[in-house]
């Protein structure tokens, strides 16, 4: 047996498995192990045949590969997909340049990023809570202290009041998401957070947008960076994944001032060297291509939203809202008189369903699970059925 002890960096001492992939990977074990059929709705993916990709994009892929789109291509970005990106942001109000956007390995790597290019040991950093863990994950890895503002339950929205208490001279991010994960909630008041954040010369907001096209009953997707003098002083973070359902094929993009552009163009180059190009061309034909697969896949998710909503409603213990976008509902579990953790391993492990506890996302998320919904229909009824045959007493 080796003796060696390796000289880990301190930077990585929280390093730990994804909080809110734990229920994914027993799941995972339990499939394996078991052979039993677990209903997934931990995964924060789109899964079943409703969601294939559309025909046109897998050729606009194979069309790039055979077009000889497999060499390195450092920088920013193919100019024609940051164009198209640039007028994607002009329709969200805030006018864009191509030279205002890079295209990344999906939003994670934008977050990675632009988290890393901003903070320094001391800074403080404000998060949502609940809110999205592998933001978290970075800001800490580069020295920054961690300031939660907890969301207003059971709307799941951002107290502009608490906000201000917590802002002080060291405030240097301010991260917000909407449609939110984990909840599904729209942030309603961006214009106050936008007037609180104009007061702090010196405050930068990372919008974390990846669900701008999954929202439901007629609302609309309001962009923080649209308002007033909020451009120069906010990163936009967006993917393919969740408009155009291409989670696996990594690709997503940011917006922000020119100035940092460059830096987060010399950190990608850094890295990674550039998004494959292949992927890039696939990205663009999505962005230019028909449209109406996205409104269709938004009306059938919806659809979906209302099904489980009333299916989890149905069930004794268990409250849940009805959320404005996302793929995820949100469901009070309280009245179970179990702990989220609790109500978590029960489902796995008597009814062999998979939820998130919602204390993956933050303090807040005690008394709640995520529930994804990007589901078949028949997956949906049976994860129900399952729920419900299960004893949830304390």
């Amino acid at each position: 047996m080796s003796t060696m002890k390796y000289p880990f960096s301190k930077r990585i001492n929280h390093f730990v498995p994804p909080k809110q992939w734990a229920s994914m990977r027993i799941a995972k074990e339990l499939e394996k192990n078991t052979g039993k059929k677990v209903i997934h709705f931990e995964k924060g993916d789109y899964q079943g045949p409703d969601f294939d990709t559309p025909e046109f994009m897998i050729e606009a892929t194979l069309k790039a590969l055979k077009d000889g789109y497999v060499r390195y291509d450092p920088g920013p970005g193919l100019a024609e997909l940051r164009e198209a990106i640039a007028q994607e942001m002009t329709k969200r109000g805030r006018p864009t340049t191509a030279e205002e956007v890079i295209v990344t390995a999906g939003a994670k790597q934008s977050l990675n990023m632009s988290l890393l290019t901003f903070l320094e040991d001391g800074d403080e950093v404000i998060f949502p809570n609940p809110g999205y863990p592998p933001d978290e994950v970075w800001a800490k890895y580069a020295g920054a202290h961690i300031k939660h503002t907890p969301l207003t339950k059971p709307d799941w929205q951002f107290d502009v009041e608490k906000l201000e208490h917590m802002i002080t001279p060291k405030t240097k991010l301010l991260i917000i998401n909407t449609p939110q994960r984990p909840n599904g909630h729209l942030v309603e008041n961006p214009e106050e957070i936008a007037e609180l954040c104009l007061k702090h010369k010196d405050l930068i907001v990372i919008s974390d947008e990846i669900f701008s096209h999954v929202v439901y009953d007629g609302k609309k997707h309001k962009s923080i960076s649209a308002i007033p003098d909020m451009a120069e002083r906010t990163i936009v973070i967006d993917t393919f994944s969740k408009t155009y359902a291409m989670t696996g094929w990594r690709i997503g993009w940011t917006v922000a001032p020119k100035p940092v552009i460059e830096k987060l163009s010399i950190f990608l180059q850094d890295t990674i060297t550039n998004v494959a190009a292949f992927i890039q061309k696939a990205a663009y034909a999505a962005m230019v291509g028909p449209q109406d697969w996205v409104e269709k896949k938004r009306q059938l998710l919806q659809k979906k939203r209302d099904r489980i909503v009333a299916g989890l409603n149905s069930i004794p213990g268990i409250k849940c809202d009805t959320p404005s976008g996302a793929f995820y509902a949100f469901p009070d579990i309280s009245g179970t008189g179990l702990t989220s953790q609790e109500f978590t391993n029960r489902l796995m492990e008597t009814a062999g369903v998979a939820v998130v506890d919602g204390t993956a996302f933050g303090s807040r998320g005690e008394d709640y699970v995520r529930v994804t919904y990007a589901v078949s229909d028949q997956d949906i009824d049976e994860g129900i059925k399952r729920i419900k045959e299960t004893d949830l007493r304390s």
